[in-house]
C-alpha cells in the first residue's frame, strides 16, 4: 500500500464563490472559513506546515439546533491535529461559534494562536499503547479494515452527562491513512457518538505500526468533548478523563482546548432576503 490516504466526507462543501442556498450550506461556509484561518507548525522554525485535508472528514447535528463540521491537519499524509468549528443557539438574531482541538500527533506541535484568544503548546504528543490482545496484521489494506473495525468494536465509550451514557460507535472511520513503509503502516480514526444526534464525542486512533517485535497493534483514545469519558476493553477500564477545564490565563498546554470563539447571525437570518 503506497501512500494510502482516505478520508470521507459526510457532506459535500459548497463552493466558496456561491451564496448559500440553505442555511445548512450556511452553516459549512461558516465552519470552513474558521477553519482554514489556522495554521500549524510541526517544526520550531515554522517551515513545516500541517497541511489541511480538503474536506471535513465529519459533518454533524444534535436535535438541540447545535452542530459543526470536524476538520483534519496532517503531517506528511498522517494525522496531525483534529478540530471542530461548532455552533448553537445564541439568541434570536445570532448563533455561538465555539472552536475545539486535540492534538493527534505523536509529537508536540510549536504554539499556535487559536480564535478562541488562547495560545496553544501541547505539552507533549499523543501515547499510542498496544492493544491488549494482538493477532497478525492481514497482508492487504481491506483485511486490516476489517481488523480495525474489529478492534474499535472491541472497546465500549462511556460519558458522564446527568448520567452516565454508553456511547455509540460510528462504523465507518472517519479517515484512514498510512504506508506499508512508513511510520504508520495502517490506521484509522473512529468515533463514538451520544444519542443526542451524531456530535463525536470521544475518538480513537487504531494503527499498525512497525516495532521490534514486528508489525504491532496501537490505540490511542482522543477526548472531543468537556464531560468526563471513559473507554472499556472487554468491559475492563483502560482510558479515563475527567471533566475538562480550559485554564486560567491567555496560554494551555493541554492536548485538548475548547473556548468560545465568536457570533455570527442566524442562518434564517442570513438569508432572508434584505427588504427594497
Amino acid at each position: 500500500m503506497t501512500g494510502l490516504l482516505f478520508a470521507f466526507a459526510l457532506v459535500a462543501q459548497t463552493p466558496a464563490d456561491k451564496p448559500p442556498a440553505t442555511p445548512a450550506a450556511y452553516l459549512r461556509r461558516e465552519y470552513r472559513a474558521d477553519a482554514e484561518k489556522y495554521a500549524f507548525f510541526a517544526d520550531a522554525e515554522r517551515k513545516q506546515p500541517l497541511k489541511l485535508v480538503e474536506q471535513p472528514v465529519m459533518t454533524w447535528a444534535n436535535d438541540d439546533d447545535w452542530s459543526g463540521d470536524v476538520f483534519l491537519w496532517a503531517r506528511d499524509g498522517l494525522p496531525s491535529v483534529i478540530g471542530c468549528p461548532l455552533s448553537g443557539p445564541g439568541g434570536e438574531t445570532n448563533r455561538n461559534m465555539y472552536h475545539e482541538f486535540h492534538l493527534l500527533d505523536s509529537k508536540p506541535i510549536v504554539s499556535a494562536e487559536l480564535q478562541t484568544r488562547r495560545t496553544w503548546q501541547p505539552a507533549e504528543g499523543l501515547k499510542r499503547l498496544p492493544i491488549l490482545d494482538q493477532k497478525p496484521a492481514a497482508a492487504n489494506p481491506p483485511g486490516r479494515l476489517l481488523q480495525m473495525r474489529q478492534i474499535a468494536k472491541s472497546f465500549t465509550a462511556h460519558m458522564e452527562a446527568d448520567g452516565q451514557w454508553e456511547l455509540r460507535l460510528l462504523p465507518q472511520p472517519l479517515f484512514r491513512y498510512g504506508e506499508e513503509a512508513g511510520e504508520v503502516i495502517d490506521g484509522a480514526i473512529f468515533t463514538w457518538v451520544w444519542s443526542k444526534g451524531t456530535d463525536p464525542e470521544l475518538m480513537m486512533l487504531v494503527e499498525l505500526r512497525p516495532s521490534r517485535r514486528g508489525a504491532t497493534w496501537y490505540y490511542a483514545p482522543v477526548r472531543f468533548s468537556n464531560r468526563a469519558l471513559w473507554l472499556k476493553y472487554e468491559n475492563l477500564e483502560v482510558w479515563r478523563a475527567e471533566s475538562h477545564q480550559e485554564p486560567n490565563g491567555a496560554a494551555t498546554t493541554q492536548m485538548y482546548t475548547t473556548a468560545y470563539a465568536r457570533f455570527f447571525p442566524r442562518e434564517a437570518a442570513a438569508n432572508e432576503p434584505k427588504p427594497e
